[in-house]
């Protein structure tokens, strides 16, 4: 198992790409502290899950825009489950709007939800990773980050600063084995692609292959959690241990660098 013995911290863990992420490292040895922002009953449904296949699971509510209950979530992981060695900061929310319709107060909602939480986060998991030498910090960005979305400004400013943190935690604390990278998905099929299917009588299948068509991903499909799940576990783990300050983009090649 890639990730035996190891402890990770996933945000936004109850649903969708996290949810995913959580289940690929459970399923590759690692102890998982699945948090959500206010819906108990899916970070449970989670853990049960991760628990009923023979892993270790604590599933633990928590604001991560507010830095006092990033620090009390994190020592209670680490009462728990251990020190955090791994840390996936993908909770994010994705208003819509041109800059000059933006209010500030959404502004800044976005800021603290999307950048400031991902600060927080690394900054209370650091600690323990500086004590072990070691650790892997994985932000999950998007398409916004790269310029290619529409009326997304301050979604985009946000996940260029993940960007911009992730690198400068590379550049600082390399030296003693501590990893960051980013995670860029572009077109991923989860729940709200099947609400759009429901809406127009059709099926998640057909609306997801006509929205990758309309978006020119080279690979004509959308993608999969999972599949955004299989990046977090490879940079999680030894076989990335020379890999750090990186971006990976998992969308089908509609980005290319």
């Amino acid at each position: 198992m890639k990730l035996e013995g190891k402890v990770a911290l996933i945000t936004g863990a109850g649903r969708n790409i996290g949810r995913a992420i959580a289940l690929a490292m459970a399923h590759e040895g690692a102890s998982i502290a699945v948090n959500g922002l206010q819906n108990q009953e899916t970070i449970d449904e989670v853990a049960k899950l991760i628990e009923d296949r023979g892993g270790k699971a604590l599933p633990i509510l928590g604001d991560v825009s507010d830095p006092e209950q990033v620090d009390r979530m994190v020592e209670k992981v680490a009462n728990t489950l251990g020190p955090v060695n791994i840390m996936i900061s993908n909770v994010g929310v994705r208003p819509h709007g041109p800059i000059h319709e933006v209010s500030v107060e959404e502004w800044r909602r976005v800021m603290s939800i999307n950048l400031d939480a991902a600060f927080y986060l690394s900054k209370a998991v650091l600690p323990g990773m500086i004590k072990a030498e070691k650790g892997s910090l994985i932000a999950i960005a998007g398409l916004a980050a790269f310029g290619v979305r529409k009326d997304t400004v301050a979604v985009a400013a946000a996940k260029s600063g993940l960007i911009g943190l992730m690198r400068g935690i590379a550049f600082d604390y390399g030296k003693i084995g501590i990893r960051a990278n980013v995670v860029s998905p572009g077109s991923i099929n989860t729940e709200r692609y099947d609400q759009h299917a429901y809406a127009a009588g059709g099926t998640a299948t057909v609306v997801a292959d006509d929205l990758s068509r309309r978006q020119g991903i080279p690979m004509q499909r959308m993608g999969t959690p999972e599949e955004v799940a299989a990046a977090c576990v490879f940079l999680s783990s030894d076989d990335a241990g020379y890999t750090t300050g990186q971006t990976l983009h998992v969308g089908g090649g509609v980005y290319m660098q």
